[in-house]
C-alpha cells in the first residue's frame, strides 16, 4: 500500500518532503518509450517461456516417466539448475557466452567458423534472447517435475481402454494423457508467467538491462528509476503496474484451481 501511495507522489527517495501529483506518474509511464520497451521485452519473455521451458519440461517428463535407464540421474541433473541462485546461473552463462573463451563460441569455431568471437550479451540484437535462454535452462527442471507429478496421476485404465480401441501412441498422448494433465498445466503456466515477470536478478547480473536498454524489463527499469535516477514516485508507479499484472495472473490461477476443485 505504501508503494501505491508513493506512486501518486513526486518523491525522489531522499527528501523528507514531496508533493501529491495524482496519476501523473502513471500517465508518464504509459507515454514513456522506455517503459513501453520494457513491457515489450517482458511480453517476449513470457511468450518464449510459455513455449520453450513448458514444452521441454513436458517432453522430458514423458520421456523420463517411461523409466528409461538412468532416469533418476537425469531427473536430478535436469532439476539441478533450479537450486542454483541467479548469481550462479549468471556466472555460468557469462562463461558460456564469453566472446573469446566461451563454450558457445568455441563450439561454433570448431564447427567451421575459426574467427567467430561474437559477444552475445553485448549485442543489442541478441542480449535479451541470450538471457531468456539462461532462464529457460533453469526453469525447464521445474516444469519437468510438475509434469512428472501430473503423469503419476494419469489413469491407466483409460489408457488401456484407448489402446483396446486402437489408439496409437500419438493419439493416446493428445487425447488421453494431455487432458488429464490440465491441473499440472495450469500450475506450470501460472508459475511460468510469474517467473518471467519477476526476472530482475538474472537481467541485472548479466546486462543490467543493456546494451542500450535492449534487455530492459519492468523490474530493472523500476530499479533504475527508483535508485539510480532518484525518482521513487515514478519507480513506485512502475512497481504498481507490475503488481497489477502479477495479481491478474495469480487471480486466474486460483480461479482455475477452485473451478477444478468444484468440478471434482
Amino acid at each position: 500500500m505504501q508503494s501505491l501511495y508513493l506512486s501518486l507522489t513526486n518523491w525522489n527517495g531522499l527528501s523528507p518532503e514531496y508533493d501529491f501529483i495524482g496519476l501523473d506518474n502513471f500517465k508518464r509511464a504509459f507515454t514513456d518509450p522506455n517503459f513501453s520497451g520494457a513491457i515489450l521485452h517482458n511480453l517476449i519473455w513470457v511468450i518464449i517461456f510459455l513455449i520453450v521451458p513448458t514444452s521441454s519440461g513436458l517432453f522430458l517428463a514423458v520421456l523420463l516417466d517411461k523409466g528409461i535407464p538412468g532416469s533418476t540421474f537425469f531427473k536430478s541433473v535436469i532439476y539441478l539448475p533450479m537450486i542454483f541462485s541467479y548469481v550462479i546461473i549468471g556466472m555460468i552463462w557469462n562463461f558460456i557466452y564469453e566472446p573469446r573463451m566461451g563454450i558457445l563460441n568455441l563450439f561454433i569455431r570448431i564447427m567451421g567458423q575459426p574467427d567467430w568471437n561474437f559477444a552475445w550479451l553485448a549485442q543489442a540484437k541478441t542480449a535479451l534472447l541470450a538471457i531468456i535462454v539462461e532462464a529457460s535452462w533453469q526453469h525447464t527442471g521445474l516444469c519437468m517435475v510438475l509434469y512428472l507429478a501430473g503423469l503419476s496421476g494419469v489413469r491407466q485404465d483409460l489408457l488401456e481402454a484407448a489402446r483396446i480401441d486402437g489408439a496409437n501412441p500419438i493419439q493416446l498422448f493428445f487425447h488421453v494423457v494431455i487432458p488429464q494433465l490440465k491441473n499440472s498445466t495450469i500450475v506450470v503456466i501460472s508459475l511460468t508467467v510469474i517467473n518471467s515477470l519477476k526476472n530482475f536478478d538474472l537481467v541485472f547480473i548479466t546486462t543490467k538491462g543493456g546494451p542500450f536498454r535492449s534487455s530492459e524489463v519492468l523490474t530493472t527499469f523500476m530499479y533504475k528509476e527508483s535508485f539510480w535516477n532518484y525518482q521513487m514516485g515514478y519507480g513506485s508507479a512502475i512497481a504498481s503496474v507490475l503488481f497489477f499484472i502479477v495479481f491478474i495472473v495469480v487471480f486466474f490461477y486460483f480461479n482455475s484451481v477452485m473451478k477444478e476443485g468444484n468440478n471434482e
